[in-house]
């Protein structure tokens, strides 16, 4: 056993308006499920696997601007068009702009994009 400080993982917490609705949008949108909810509906821990986010409640329009212009997440994924495919039918449902269907990039990435109801772009990819 060593003795190194290791740090084992990392949790993006996002500025979010209603976190009961973004919460329901991942869960029912996106098949992560909702791991906790404060009982006054100001964080939330949602999951998919071994991803989590948190969802933080934010008044502050300073704070939405960034998670609208400056927020991102990227989520590694096994089987992505697997996936695609599963969330196919909830996505075609937001508006276009808020989709990006799976593409390969030139950095050897597979990806698709999705905006959550406050902006933050999730990138999901998987290595082709």
């Amino acid at each position: 056993m060593s003795d190194t400080p290791i740090i084992e993982d990392a949790v993006c917490i996002i500025p979010v308006k209603d976190v009961r609705q973004s919460a329901d949008f991942y869960c029912n949108c996106l098949d992560f499920e909702c791991r906790y909810i404060s009982n006054d509906n100001s964080f939330s821990i949602i999951g998919h696997g071994d991803a989590v986010l948190h969802l933080v409640h934010a008044d502050d329009e300073a704070s939405l601007k960034a998670t609208r212009n400056h927020i991102s997440v990227y989520l590694w994924v096994k089987n992505i068009d697997g996936l695609y495919k599963k969330l196919e039918a909830r996505l075609s449902e937001l508006p276009e702009e808020r989709v990006r269907p799976p593409f390969d990039q030139p950095y050897g990435m597979r990806e698709f994009h999705v905006k959550d109801l406050d902006g933050c772009l999730l990138l999901f990819g998987e290595d082709i």
